[in-house]
């Protein structure tokens, strides 16, 4: 089968290549792979950046799949053979005090699909029983790729709408995928929702946003709309968590999902005056893959805008597109 692997720790040392088909181990599953999507880790892993080392290559990249299960190992509820799913990319232990209380993506020994072990950007892939979740058959491939980024969306807007008493007024920052879905998926359950970026997202991100019904800024030039009384910030970026801060009402929640390349000091005093609710919000869980799959029946319309195709034999070029930002989404198909 052809399948994109990371061969070393050189950067770009990346290449589709023909490997074995995996068997299922016990209490594995094997997918056929429909489509897979390439992620900012994907990127990372590519280049081998700061912060990925930890990464033991040969190794198949690739988390953000759906397919159909074809094969069983020993142990695995027969059932699941002909089904459409796609697999949680981030679990732990299962065993932990933290996987016992629902943080299993935060789990100490949490192992990564296509980073930890072989991913599913390649014609098939092998994963746990326990991390697959059935999704819709009638949805496009390519669609249902968006549903890991979608649950790290929807976790983020759970963390919002948990804190809040009724339709918010909210600012998204950051309209890469993760913010544009974020924003999506509030406007879809009734929030007033406003999404900021910057200059440079005036090429591509914030055109497509409005193309999708969504209001939009530029942090530092426009006036926001309304005085916020809630924020998600997806941008990883000091100046936009400052700028959230000094902006929400007293009381708001603010759902920080973007991870920084580098962090400042944070105005606590204002967090402690104002009584703003900071809340992380990192990878997602089986319940973020359903709000996904639910966000993605509700509405099947926009999300398909947000996905570039391209086939797994041209994997090398995709990676660098992936980085380049010139698409929401690129989607790999086999």
């Amino acid at each position: 089968m052809r399948a994109l692997t990371k061969r070393s720790a050189t950067p770009h040392d990346v290449v589709v290549q023909d490997l074995p088909k995996p068997e299922p181990g016990p209490g594995q599953v094997r997918v056929r792979t429909e489509a897979c999507g390439l992620c900012g880790s994907d990127v990372h892993a590519w280049r081998h950046d700061t912060g990925y080392e930890w990464i033991n290559p040969p190794v198949v990249l690739g988390h953000e799949a759906v397919g159909y299960v074809e094969a069983l190992g020993e142990g695995v509820d027969p059932s699941w053979i002909g089904k459409r799913v796609v697999p949680v990319a981030i679990d732990g232990c299962g065993v932990c005090d933290l996987c016992e209380r629902g943080f299993r993506q935060i789990c100490p020994r949490r192992t990564v699909l296509g980073l930890s072990f072989d991913g599913a950007a390649a014609e098939s892939f092998v994963v746990p029983e326990v991390r697959v979740v059935e999704v819709d058959r009638h949805l496009p491939a390519s669609t249902l790729a968006l549903t890991e980024p979608l649950s790290v969306a929807c976790r983020a807007v759970a963390h919002i709408e948990n804190a809040a008493d009724g339709p918010t007024r909210v600012v998204v920052s950051g309209p890469g995928p993760i913010g544009t879905m974020a924003a999506l998926v509030l406007a879809q359950r009734g929030h007033d929702v406003v999404l900021s970026g910057v200059g440079n997202d005036e090429n591509v991100r914030l055109p497509l946003a409005r193309a999708l019904g969504l209001r939009t800024v530029i942090a530092g030039r426009d006036a926001l709309p309304f005085i916020p009384t809630a924020w998600v910030d997806a941008s990883g970026s000091t100046a936009a968590l400052d700028a959230a801060i000094a902006a929400v009402l007293p009381g708001s929640p603010i759902s920080v999902v973007g991870l920084f390349a580098r962090t400042g000091p944070v105005d606590f005093n204002a967090v402690t005056r104002k009584e703003i609710r900071l809340q992380g919000s990192y990878g997602s869980t089986k319940v973020d893959y359903q709000a996904a799959a639910d966000a993605m029946a509700a509405d099947p319309t926009p999300w398909p805008r947000l996905v570039t195709e391209i086939s797994l034999t041209d994997a090398a070029s995709a990676l660098e597109r992936a980085a380049a930002g010139h698409d929401m989404k690129v989607v790999l198909v086999p």
